[in-house]
């Protein structure tokens, strides 16, 4: 599966928006537009910021559908951090913002994830392969938190 060069770089720009406005959707408890926009491959994966992970069409549909659940209305932001356009794979860096309602009529909490998305150029069009968002933390000492946590020390 590659793209054609030029004409998957040109529609990429739009392919990005509706991500943006995906996830909007995404905000307000719908989850149409970012299922429709995913890959529905086998090989479709995501790692979301609510922890596990999902591979294959079938399980990345149904956390979109859990997602759905959890988002009572709000916005969400993104600040792009990095946009790398190869054929047929492009991948994208976003600082992305979330403030959203968790339950009806509560206020929004807002949260701050560090988040990576993959596109693969198919079919003739840019589809979302890959999510992953965590959230975005300050530098920490990774051996004092371990330690904190209770792991223990490992050479």
């Amino acid at each position: 599966m590659t793209g054609t060069g030029a004409a998957s770089a040109d529609c990429f720009p739009a392919a990005l928006a509706a991500l943006r406005s995906a996830l909007a959707d995404v905000a307000n408890g719908d989850v149409r537009a970012i299922k429709e926009l995913y890959s529905h491959s086998h090989e479709a994966t995501s790692f979301y910021g609510w922890g596990g992970y999902e591979k294959g069409w079938e399980a990345v549909s149904r956390r979109w559908d859990w997602a759905a659940e959890q988002f009572k209305g709000g916005t969400v932001s993104h600040e792009n951090i990095t946009t790398v356009l190869g054929d047929p794979i492009a991948l994208v860096t976003d600082i992305e913002t979330f403030e959203v309602a968790m339950t009806p009529g509560a206020p929004p909490a807002r949260w701050t994830n560090r988040v990576t998305h993959v596109f693969r150029f198919e079919e003739g069009g840019w589809r979302l392969l890959h999510r992953h968002a965590n959230r975005l933390e300050g530098r920490y000492d990774p051996a004092n938190r371990l330690q904190a946590a209770g792991a223990a020390p490992r050479d």
